[in-house]
């Protein structure tokens, strides 16, 4: 395949998949910009792969939302690292949950949740590379097992693993909550 022809491939796959991939990282991060901004990495990264390595992906859209969701968890890992770095910017974050509860009806539900997501996205970043894929594969893109494991290039029975062993690291890492289905009240 020409580098003519191969970018014509991507562009036709972008066509296609574009809005799936979106749709995935967006579902990860959050936020519209940086989905964006890793929905055009993804197809960028296409371009490095060699011909034989492009020619031999079967299936696209499983391949790509793949993709998505790894690219998606490396830019959480970095605003993790960035957030760290910076505590003024998770103050204005705070402000700026705070400001938005109150346009709300119920500012105390709005809170607890805007928290518990973005506890949710700290976890996830902390999680082991295999373990993130797993688990957003599994409960993002509702993989099978079997889906999964041919994804990966691992056993069903190490997805299962792979899988506890995330859930249990989220619950740990979160706590109770509303996102992880347990209720709770803010006292104040």
């Amino acid at each position: 395949m020409n580098n003519k022809n191969h970018q014509a491939a991507i562009a036709k796959l972008a066509q296609q998949h574009g809005r799936m991939v979106f749709h995935t990282t967006y579902r990860l991060l959050g936020n519209s910009h940086s989905a964006e901004d890793v929905t055009q990495e993804v197809f960028i990264k296409l371009f490095k792969k060699s011909t034989n390595a492009f020619n031999s992906i079967k299936n696209w859209p499983a391949y790509l939302k793949t993709m998505a969701s790894s690219a998606a968890i490396d830019q959480l890992r970095r605003q993790q690292r960035q957030a760290e770095e910076s505590m003024e910017d998770s103050l204005n974050e705070d402000i700026q949950s705070v400001e938005k509860a109150q346009r709300n009806t119920d500012p105390y539900r709005e809170i607890a949740l805007s928290r518990d997501i973005e506890n949710f996205r700290s976890a996830l970043a902390e999680l082991a590379t295999q373990d993130a894929h797993v688990f957003c594969l599994r409960h993002l893109e509702e993989f099978s097992y079997q889906e999964i494991a041919k994804q990966l290039g691992i056993s069903t029975s190490l997805v299962g693993v792979t899988l506890h062993r995330a859930q249990q690291k989220i619950s740990q890492l979160v706590g109770e909550s509303q996102f992880l289905g347990a209720g709770y009240e803010i006292t104040g």
